[in-house]
């Protein structure tokens, strides 16, 4: 009889190791589970972030394309313009022309487009790209100091170097 007693007991004794065992591998789980949705809530958010950023971006810079094509015309009106001055055409033709340049330059400029100042500037690769060297004393080393062709960026971004003459000493 006692057999039969002594494996009773030592059946309820390990039965509070297996509820302990259950216990343990019950949280064990809950945790993996706990710890995986936290990485995937992390995954989603820096998918989240990167997506808005990247829309962000199309949207800044959603006019550059339509910009780029634009510079050939705004040379093309700056050229007609420097003739009308240099002929001393000051007719109501020769105010529109100027006038249209104006305006476009002032719809762009809203826009993110601005010239590149070349006045008095440090030749900078970023900015300018150099097609001519020139020996001279009456200017400081590695100074600009003729524009070929102005230089343009659109909302910090170069979309066009100044074409610039650099002087040496």
């Amino acid at each position: 009889m006692k057999n039969e007693e002594e494996e009773i007991m030592e059946s309820v004794e390990k039965e509070p190791e297996l509820d302990n065992w259950e216990e343990k591998n019950a949280k064990t789980e809950e945790e993996n589970c706990l710890n995986q949705m936290i990485r995937l809530q992390a995954d989603f958010d820096n998918f989240r972030k990167r997506t808005l950023r990247e829309k962000d971006e199309i949207f800044k810079y959603a006019l550059e394309d339509f910009s780029v094509k634009l510079l050939p015309v705004i040379d093309n009106l700056e050229r007609a313009v420097k003739s009308l001055d240099e002929g001393g055409v000051n007719d109501d033709y020769a105010n529109g022309v100027r006038m249209v340049l104006v305006q476009l330059n002032e719809a762009l400029k809203k826009e993110g487009l601005e010239e590149i100042d070349c006045t008095n500037a440090e030749f900078d690769p970023n900015f300018h790209y150099g097609v001519a060297v020139e020996e001279s004393e009456e200017y400081d080393d590695n100074k600009v100091i003729e524009v070929f062709q102005k230089g343009y960026k659109f909302k910090e971004k170069v979309i066009r170097p100044a074409m610039v003459k650099i002087s040496r000493k």
